[in-house]
């Protein structure tokens, strides 16, 4: 049952205004006027700030609900009305868009005060906070969409602010390329979104176009027709979640400034494609050979990211291809219908992702922006708040109990096994395991061993308190997010398995002895990767490797940039340049240039009876009127 309240429109409003207000006020500085940083920095938190107070009255209004499954919505006004199509403006929040809500605008709001030091001195300091609070806006949007389209508009906008942050630095034409790269391998994603939701509203979206519309008539759909849906709204997702085959956009959005990396992998736009999938979790349950292969395909990404992950030496870039590998797991768990686990694991990755990066941030701030994990070392004495911090977070990513990340990867693992997906479970260990290791390769390389450049070593200190405060309350939500969803065997009680089950068609399982395997796996997996870490990058101190052979094959990410490059880039070229490019004036200039010459010819025409003389237009005036005369006197049968 719905409960209507007029407040929810002001959770995307705010930070859409600051972006608005901080936009004007960059443009005004263009123009000569001064405007400090703090001011700047203020304005763009606030907004953030309070949608976080925003979020906790829908939530507890949420919980103050008579019964289960009732929901919070605001139909602001009719938006799009053409015959069946009834579009409002609205916004809905239920157990799952309320959780998302909370850790969004929390988590956006922690990066956002980072910001203010990471970015000090930035000559575009204003206009980067307005486009940070556009994205924040436009990830709300998406998320309290009351129905795909209004879904699709905030989709959308963290996609084009996907663009404008990754590009930020746009005197180098390397950041400029790698946001244009995400700008259109998510077209390509987006296409796949827009042919899934044409395909529903022909086939249920006459009862509504909003979800719980959707929901109550997907009952009509048959197989055939809800696993082309759900195959296409797919599609998008593996664009905005970089999925197999469009995952290559997100390493090379590590272009921007770090905060954006932060917000784009912890907060914003790549847990887009798993809500989405969550979303309508009430047609993908109908599909499971759809979500087999969304299973599929999440767990080899997990895979293929993993193995890339072990060879990278940029921080940035190794954190990136952990998060690829993260939403594969994701992914595999919305595919094998654990849709609960899934989305668990996109709460507790917000958390120690964000925290990751934002220390990776601080690294790279503290070494005046050296990203070469090879070029560091022995950070942990100059850098104690970062490193203990950071630690916390790989220990989360790595899956250590009992920290956050063990809780939900495992709930993903054991669904998996306990739902007869063995070979899903086999790969997602083997990945549990490479997981632990990169991630204690850059741990052990970074903070710990002889400093490998003594120049940087030298002037690198701790960051400043406006950075290293965000860090530590991130690495208390790493440590404790894990302890909300607490599995039986434990003593807990998956309280947020039971809060979402209203927005979720999950598929439970039970079996003590299977969950006591996967858990054990899950701890083995996290220990022989630790170890392997431990063993080349602490104890024996390794040097800065030389790749040959398959390694080296690995190291250069197996090709794939380049094969994209070849079977894609340069046949299109091929056919603008050497093809298109000889059409398109037929194409484009041939109409304009037909009527320009058809008005030349009635032009010269018309010219010659045109001669100026009074005697002649005198002439053209008897000749007119006999003529008229004539037809007169013909008619009249004179």
């Amino acid at each position: 049952m719905e409960h209507t309240v007029s407040y929810l429109v002001y959770i995307p409003l705010l930070p859409l205004l600051g972006a608005l207000l901080l936009g004007v006020m960059h443009m005004a500085t263009c123009t000569g006027s001064r405007i400090s940083e703090k001011v700047y920095g203020i304005i763009g938190c606030v907004g953030p700030a309070l949608t976080v107070l925003l979020a906790l009255r829908a939530y507890f209004n949420l919980t103050g609900l008579p019964e289960e499954g009732d929901y919070l919505v605001q139909n602001v006004f009719t938006w799009i009305q053409v015959g069946d199509l009834n579009v409002p403006m609205g916004f809905l929040v239920d157990p799952l868009s309320s959780l998302m809500l909370l850790f969004v605008t929390f988590i956006g709001t922690l990066i956002h005060i980072y910001s203010i030091g990471y970015m000090s001195g930035d000559e575009n300091f204003g206009k980067f906070f307005a486009y940070m609070n556009l994205f924040l806006g436009s990830m709300l949007i998406l998320v309290l969409g009351s129905g795909p389209v209004v879904m699709f508009v905030g989709w959308e906008g963290v996609g084009l602010c996907s663009y404008l942050l990754i590009s930020f630095y746009s005197e180098d034409s390397d950041n400029v390329k790698a946001g244009n790269k995400a700008f259109i391998v998510n077209r390509v994603g987006d296409l796949g979104f827009v042919l899934g939701m044409s395909f529903m509203f022909w086939a249920i979206g006459s009862g509504g176009f909003d979800y719980m519309s959707l929901k109550a008539n997907a009952g009509g759909l048959t197989p055939a027709i809800a696993a082309t849906i759900c195959f296409l709204l797919f599609v998008g997702a593996t664009g905005k979640s970089a999925q197999i085959p469009l995952y290559v956009w997100l390493p090379d959005a590590m272009a921007g400034p770090t905060p954006v990396s932060a917000l784009i992998h912890a907060a914003t736009m790549v847990t887009a494609g798993v809500y989405m999938v969550a979303r309508f979790s009430f047609i993908y349950v109908t599909v499971p050979e759809v979500g087999n292969l969304v299973a599929w395909v999440g767990i080899l990404t997990a895979l293929l990211a993993a193995i890339f992950g072990c060879f990278q030496r940029d921080i940035k870039k190794i954190l990136a291809y952990s998060t690829v590998s993260q939403l594969g797991y994701m992914f595999a768990g919305v595919g094998v219908a654990a849709y609960s686990a899934g989305i668990f694991h996109v709460f507790t990755h917000a958390f120690f992702k964000a925290l990751l990066f934002l220390g990776a941030g601080s690294v790279i701030y503290a070494l005046h922006h050296q990203q070469d994990i090879w070029k560091m070392g022995g950070l942990k004495k100059k850098m104690p708040i970062t490193y203990w911090t950071m630690l916390v977070g790989a220990l989360a990513l790595a899956g250590c109990p009992p920290f956050s990340g063990f809780f939900s990867k495992d709930e993903i693992l054991y669904s998996a096994l306990a739902s007869g997906h063995t070979g899903i479970w086999m790969v997602g260990v083997l990945v549990a395991g490479m997981t632990a290791y990169y991630t204690f390769r850059m741990i052990f390389v970074v903070f710990h061993g002889q400093p490998r450049d003594e120049h940087a070593y030298e002037h690198a200190q701790e960051s400043p308190k406006v950075m290293t405060y965000p860090l530590i309350i991130l690495a208390v939500g790493a440590v404790f997010a894990g302890y909300l969803n607490i599995p039986g065997i434990f003593g807990g009680h998956l309280a947020v398995s039971h809060w979402l089950a209203p927005s979720l068609a999950d598929v439970h399982h039970s079996g003590l002895f299977l969950e006591i395997v996967a858990i054990l796996t899950s701890i083995a997996a996290f220990g022989i990767g630790i170890w392997f870490a431990y063993n080349k990058f602490y104890k024996k101190q390794a040097d800065e490797p030389v790749y040959s052979g398959l390694s080296s094959f690995a190291y250069n990410k197996f090709f794939v940039d380049e094969i994209y490059h070849y079977l894609i880039v340069v046949p299109y070229q091929f056919l603008g340049e050497k093809i298109w490019k000889n059409i398109e004036p037929w194409v484009t200039d041939g109409p304009v240039k037909l009527a320009v010459w058809l008005y030349d010819v009635l032009a010269k025409a018309f010219r010659i009876v045109q001669v100026g003389y009074v005697r002649v237009y005198a002439i053209y005036m008897v000749i007119g009127l006999s003529v008229m005369s004539f037809l007169i006197s013909r008619s009249l049968n004179l």
